[in-house]
């Protein structure tokens, strides 16, 4: 019997004790006396039946407490304060109803009446830029410094800053249906006195998934997933790390199929193929929808994976996956071209400090996804319309090491480098892209970032970041930044 129950019995027991003696010493053998005591006996068993079915009703409710509390995610093993158990419940009444009124909270509630669960980021990055770079909060490309120009920047912003909702919903032929979304800021700026400040939401993903045991369907928007993986950085949350510097990462409409595979107890292949929205690099018009030069051709994107994936506690667990991805490519009235890419990517965890990720990619005509530094074909001239098209062949890729030396801290080291090949480049004496100006032909850049998490809703970072530009004709260029941010996640 916990204490606060044994507390509470004894009392009652004394009570009973106290009542029966004095009952005892004024009693008679009168008739009178008798009857008196035959009432008081009577109201001392009322009494006592009331405490025993309250002694029962408090059992029965720290044994609810007690599950819910097993029930709750476990406590951040950094976190001084003490884990609740029912034991700490039994000696401080007040914890005991802090916890009941906290699991009686008001939960976020939606029409349908399925669970919804709110989640996001509310990161504030400040930055400090040298060099002349294109996107100051987002640095991806340096340019040559020109005569007048500033040689850096400084600023800060919360255009970063991430909502999320998920929903679970019911079960359709033996899946879970669920969804999510994700939105944030970082959609432009007003053309308005102090838009600077106020960032344009913009969607980043939303999906519907269909989960069985060993398959899943996923209908929306999202990473493409021939390209699962992006470094670890919180200064470029509104772009992944190494956008424009082979990094695969633009969040494109997609139909995804997955199929898991048991190899063994602790290793899978991961099989998925889909449809995507054939994207390309071309700005949009301004409110009104026209077709790129993917879609033009009325044939969606395909693309495949495989994986395997080997997780266990006692060996090395690791993923490695081969993708692959084709499109075609409409300009105008010239003949469509192909699109494509053959990629590979991986995540190796030697140890519980240490772990190594990364992604390769070679194709042509990418610049809808984030490759050939953003560049899908090139034309001999600027003028309309275009007499000929050379698409553009590029390979890049990315690399990080993690290095977590304890649950609150971790430092990540990347590099990464987008690379178009100079004879596509020099196709025609001088080319052009779609924006007027000429190609580039690589793009480098590096960091190394420090991340700490005094809990794990807050976080800390600072990060320094080098880029090195190269465009096919003129002067190359390097750039920039350190950035510091701090964040509360919820």
């Amino acid at each position: 019997m916990c204490p606060l129950l044994r507390v509470i019995f004894i009392i009652v027991v004394c009570c009973f004790g106290a009542t029966s003696g004095v009952v005892a010493q004024q009693s008679s053998p009168g008739t009178e006396d008798l009857s008196t005591l035959s009432r008081e006996l009577q109201q001392t068993r009322s009494e006592l039946a009331e405490s025993q079915r309250q002694i029962q009703q408090l059992r029965a409710d720290l044994g609810k407490v007690e599950q819910q509390l097993q029930a709750r995610t476990p406590a951040d093993p950094a976190d001084p304060d003490p884990a609740p158990t029912v034991a700490s419940a039994d000696q401080d009444v007040g914890f005991l109803a802090a916890k009941v009124s906290e699991l009686h909270q008001d939960k976020v509630e939606s029409a349908s009446k399925y669970p919804v669960k709110l989640s996001g980021l509310i990161l504030f990055n400040s930055y400090v830029n040298g060099g002349s770079v294109a996107s100051q909060d987002l640095p991806v490309l340096a340019f040559p410094k020109t005569a007048g120009s500033a040689n850096g920047s400084i600023g800060a912003t919360l255009s970063q800053t991430l909502l999320g909702i998920e929903v679970k919903g019911p079960k359709l032929l033996g899946a879970q249906s669920s969804g999510d979304a994700s939105i944030d800021f970082a959609g432009g700026y007003p053309t308005t006195p102090y838009g600077i400040t106020a960032g344009l939401i913009r969607l980043r993903t939303a999906s519907v998934r269909l989960d069985w045991s060993k398959t899943s369907l996923q209908i929306g928007q999202d990473t493409p997933f021939f390209s699962p993986l992006s470094p670890t950085s919180y200064a470029t949350v509104a772009e992944p790390a190494f956008s424009w510097a082979g990094n695969l990462w633009v969040w494109t409409p997609q139909i995804e199929i997955e199929r898991r595979i048991a190899l063994t107890s602790d290793s899978s292949l991961v099989l998925q193929t889909g449809l995507l929205d054939p994207l390309t690099e071309e700005t949009p018009a301004f409110q009104i929808r026209t077709a790129s030069a993917g879609e033009a051709t009325r044939v969606p994107a395909v693309a495949g994976r495989i994986a395997w994936q080997h997780a266990s506690s006692s060996r090395l667990p690791f993923a490695v996956g081969i993708a692959g991805y084709h499109a075609r490519q409409r300009y105008d009235a010239l003949p469509e071209i192909d699109s494509w890419t053959v990629n590979s990517d991986f995540d190796l965890k030697p140890s519980r400090y240490l772990e190594f990720s990364g992604e390769w990619y070679e194709g042509q005509a990418v610049g809808g996804l984030g490759g050939g530094i953003w560049t899908s074909v090139v034309y001999p001239d600027t003028t309309e319309p275009h007499t000929a098209i050379h698409p553009l062949r590029s390979t890049g890729g990315w690399a990080q090491i993690k290095v977590k030396p304890s649950l609150q801290w971790e430092v990540n080291m990347a590099l990464g480098q987008d690379e178009n090949y100079g004879r596509d480049l020099r196709f025609f004496p001088i080319s052009y892209t779609d924006y007027g100006s000429t190609p580039f032909q690589k793009n480098h850049a590096s960091f190394i970032n420090a991340i700490y998490r005094p809990k794990t809703s807050l976080l800390f970072a600072v990060e320094y970041r080098r880029l090195f530009t190269a465009p096919s004709t003129g002067e190359s260029a390097t750039g920039d930044q350190l950035n510091l941010a701090a964040g509360v996640q919820f």
